[in-house]
């Protein structure tokens, strides 16, 4: 089994596309007022509003950005399955192959496989985004939740109300577990259900472009073993000229935060 964790590629994938020295886009214009039932709930708070943000530049920027694809990622070089070392290869939203910069030259078939490979790609990473979004909520969720089990530890105890501010604290802990485990199932349904696409798109490309070929690094287990692993490292370098990308948190972390949330919103008040 190779080294590809699609979870975590579909969180880092979109610093590709943000990740180049381009200027800083524009300010954001004011929220619509109606929403998408079918969108991930906005990120609130200071913080969240400028997460938000990125996550929106970034999606909008996979439009246009070049993808990198494929190679694993061993002491900073780029390299195959066999260990040999590979240049940098990237789809453009034309459709071109570039590899170290460089267009490889293609057919017109070999485009259309190019631009179906990397359509997949992005659908990965903009679901990625979506996850990722919730997943920065609901840690800080959990964050405000430690917060108000510290400050109303006191409170209750001065009260005579501590044992009532525990049980709330212990509900609301276990509300934010439960939605953890409710956004990695999500993360399964909108990451994992695309990968036979993603490898049935590189398999194909593989085949007809043999420059591609040794960036073709997924095989059946990726696809079965998805979401797994949910801490795993990543395998790829997805950053632009910044280094190495590497481990981020995922839906299973964000779990795990809430958990260790609601621990310390116990600890917190039964020390009172």
């Amino acid at each position: 089994m190779n080294r590809f964790h699609p979870i975590a590629l579909a969180l880092v994938l979109p610093l590709a596309a943000c990740g180049r020295n381009d200027p800083p886009p524009p300010p954001a214009p004011p929220p619509a007022p109606a929403a998408d039932p079918g969108a991930s709930p906005p990120v609130v708070g200071m913080v969240g509003r400028r997460l938000q943000d990125a996550l929106d530049a970034a999606s909008a920027k996979l439009a246009t950005a070049n993808i990198p694809v494929g190679a694993r990622i061993h002491e900073g070089v780029r390299v195959d399955d066999s260990g040999t070392a590979l240049p940098k290869a990237e789809i453009t939203p034309q459709g071109d192959l570039l590899v170290e910069g460089k267009a490889v030259p293609v057919d017109a078939a070999q485009r259309q496989l190019l631009l179906d490979h990397r359509a997949n790609l992005v659908a990965i990473a903009q679901a990625g985004i979506a996850i990722g979004a919730q997943g920065a909520d609901l840690g800080m969720q959990g964050a405000s939740l430690g917060l108000k089990a510290a400050a109303g530890a006191l409170k209750g105890a001065l009260s005579g109300n501590a044992e009532e501010f525990e049980k709330q604290m212990e509900a609301e802990g276990k509300r934010i577990e439960e939605q953890g485990r409710q956004l990695e199932a999500e993360a399964d349904r909108m990451i994992c259900a695309r990968m036979p696409a993603l490898l049935a798109s590189q398999n194909a490309l593989a085949a007809a472009l043999p420059a591609f070929a040794p960036y073709a690094t997924m095989d059946d287990s990726d696809v079965k073993d998805c979401g797994s692993n949910r801490n795993a490292d990543v395998a790829f370098d997805f950053a632009d000229g910044a280094g190495a990308a590497t481990a981020q948190p995922d839906a299973g972390e964000a779990m795990d935060a809430a958990a260790e949330a609601d621990a310390a919103a116990t600890g917190a008040s039964t020390k009172q």
